[in-house]
């Protein structure tokens, strides 16, 4: 999780054009709701496919969905290293009356290689249709999972008082509904442990080998390719009941290296991590949805973490009582929109890029809204502050292109 920036910004980067917030006085259209809204924030009014979520408190009540296939019979890769040379010898001997083959051999450790990746760009977008996207931006419910509402298995005794006093930046508010789970079922399989060459952040599979994260989780070199990046959904201190999967390329918007991050760079804070193997199709994956303006202050927001803490990193956990309450937008000159999306949802370092989801009534996955970005400035227990994800219709692009392409 970074910290935002105090102040607001004019101009930033962005590949490689200048970037303005949105004001009143800018009057746009975007080809994805066929529809023209002034943007002094976002459009204040629903568009016609924007049905509310199901609410929080209904989603307590729902019954979960049992497994309609037997597991399927693979292999999965718990761990991996790399190495540039060995010194192999090979000897038999004998232990406890069986025969043992014995290859001892010593390495030199390396660090896994770095990734490689791409740009986004107005030309690269386009391609991707608006029929193309309204397709392919489902979720993915495996057969074999059974799917639960709400993670079960939660751990008793993980609550963690918040300390009096001070004006520290903390951002978990009063009182604190996080608790620790351990949860193979699905939509809770599609989440996971991120680890990267500089820290440690939370991910959401959103394709068969596709990877949602936040951008500052990534290590920025300046130049050449990308730290690297492992993915473990489920990860429960040490148990990889999924495997790992590992980085090959980072699809982006705009490099937000953090600590802390300005207003723009929350906006665009997400990149899709594709990974070397189709560990979506044990796990499934989410869908997406573009947030709306409309759901502001409604109690549909589901979010998962590996908090620094509770768990110290090493086990999710779940928020189940979230409201957005404010969206700010954010732009390019080639039109790709940003949202920062406020909210008082408890998150802690280790929270980043974990989802913001919810659920639509006869949809068996859950659908994304945003990534988890940032604290404010100054957030205080007594919430003069908010906590900030990133979304809006450029996270819906940078999804389609990653699922057209790289499916």
């Amino acid at each position: 999780m970074a910290v935002q920036r105090k102040g607001k910004i004019e101009t930033a980067e962005f590949s490689r054009e200048s970037v303005v917030q949105i004001r009143t006085v800018l009057l746009l259209t975007f080809a994805s709701s066929h529809a023209t809204y002034n943007y002094g924030s976002p459009p204040p009014h629903p568009r016609p496919d924007d049905d509310a979520p199901v609410l929080l408190k209904d989603l307590e009540h729902k019954k979960s969905l049992k497994a309609e296939a037997e597991l399927p019979n693979v292999m999965i890769e718990i761990t991996r290293f790399w190495h540039g040379s060995t010194n192999l010898s090979s000897k038999l001997q004998d232990v406890e009356g069986a025969t043992v083959f014995e290859v001892p051999f010593s390495l030199k450790r390396f660090d896994p290689p770095e990734l490689a990746f791409d740009a986004l760009d107005k030309k690269k977008v386009q391609r991707v249709k608006r029929t193309e996207v309204t397709k392919v931006l489902k979720g993915f419910r495996p057969l074999h999972l059974p799917v639960n509402f709400n993670p079960a298995g939660r751990v008793k005794g993980t609550d963690v008082p918040i300390s009096e006093g001070g004006n520290r930046a903390v951002n978990v508010f009063t009182p604190d509904d996080r608790y620790i789970f351990q949860d193979t079922a699905f939509p809770w399989s599609t989440t996971g442990k991120v680890q990267t060459a500089s820290k440690g952040c939370t991910g959401t599979m959103v394709g068969r080998r596709l990877m949602l994260t936040a951008s500052h989780c990534i290590q920025w070199n300046k130049t050449g390719p990308i730290g690297w990046v492992k993915f473990t959904p489920a990860y429960y201190k040490g148990a990889a009941p999924f495997g790992t999967a590992w980085g090959e390329r980072i699809l982006y918007w705009n490099r937000a290296p953090g600590p802390n991050l300005t207003n723009f760079e929350t906006a665009f804070d997400y990149v899709v991590v594709v990974l070397d193997r189709n560990i979506g199709n044990l796990t499934g994956y989410t869908g997406f949805r573009t947030y709306s303006p409309s759901w502001n202050n409604g109690h549909y927001w589901q979010q998962i973490g590996y908090p620094s803490d509770l768990s110290n990193g090493e086990a999710p956990a779940f928020s189940g009582n979230g409201s957005i309450t404010s969206v700010d937008a954010y732009l390019t000159k080639g039109f790709h929109i940003g949202y920062v999306l406020g909210n008082f949802i408890d998150i802690v370092k280790g929270h980043s890029g974990g989802p913001y989801w919810g659920w639509w009534k006869n949809e068996p996955w859950p659908r994304v809204v945003a990534t988890c970005s940032s604290e404010s400035f100054k957030p205080k227990k007594d919430k003069s502050g908010d906590n900030n994800a990133g979304g809006g219709p450029a996270l819906y692009s940078l999804i389609s292109y990653a699922r057209k392409n790289y499916s």
